[in-house]
């Protein structure tokens, strides 16, 4: 979002006071569009971002994709979500997680995949419910929120306080575990998908779905 006052050097004094007060306005409401939505994601967060060992158990951890390879292996940033939920399963945290993605990432069923990356890690296949509705993270908590009326997400950290917000939205009582992306070599990916939540937890709070 862009707007620009220009104030003439010649213009009296009550123009150049005017264009004082726009350039106010337009830098308030700049900062009011990013800070508003990522206090609202913190908000409804706080206290709810742990760590696998004290996370409170719950029946089943929310598992959200993050792209497929063209090989039909989950990317490096799914892999982490992926062995975040194999570490709670094996700790007892969960008895059931839910792998939910697009039916279609580059040619493969993304929870299919995920579930087959959770089976070769020792996670039972009977343990492990697909979801092929999660498009998006808004389309997954809404429909893990038909069943569900608590749960652990498991995402990649940059994203957890959305997703957890996302996930109260539609009624469910979430804590969330995130994967640290940074802390494998993944610093690039991590700034950049950064960047992009701002605009995504922006979207979240203006367009409510």
């Amino acid at each position: 979002m862009g707007v620009v006052v220009a104030c003439h050097p010649g213009a009296g004094r009550g123009w150049q006071t005017w264009c004082v007060r726009a350039v106010w306005v337009v830098l308030g409401a700049t900062v009011g569009v990013v800070v508003a939505p990522l206090s609202w994601t913190w908000l409804r967060s706080v206290g709810r971002v742990r760590d696998v060992d004290d996370v409170p158990d719950r029946e089943v951890a929310l598992v959200l994709g993050a792209g497929v390879r063209w090989d039909g292996v989950p990317s490096r940033i799914l892999q982490g979500r992926l062995d975040v939920a194999v570490d709670l399963f094996q700790a007892g945290k969960v008895r059931r997680i839910i792998v939910s993605g697009s039916p279609e990432s580059r040619g493969h069923s993304e929870p299919v995949v995920m579930r087959r990356y959770l089976v070769s890690r020792g996670v039972p296949e009977s343990a492990v419910e697909l979801d092929e509705s999660g498009v998006d993270t808004c389309s997954s908590c809404r429909t893990a929120s038909r069943e569900h009326g608590s749960l652990i997400v498991v995402t990649t950290r940059f994203h957890l306080r959305r997703s957890i917000t996302l996930a109260r939205r539609f009624g469910i009582d979430a804590h969330g575990v995130g994967h640290d992306a940074a802390a494998e070599g993944l610093r690039r990916v991590n700034a950049r998908a950064s960047r992009r939540e701002v605009l995504a937890t922006g979207k979240a709070f203006w367009l409510p779905r």
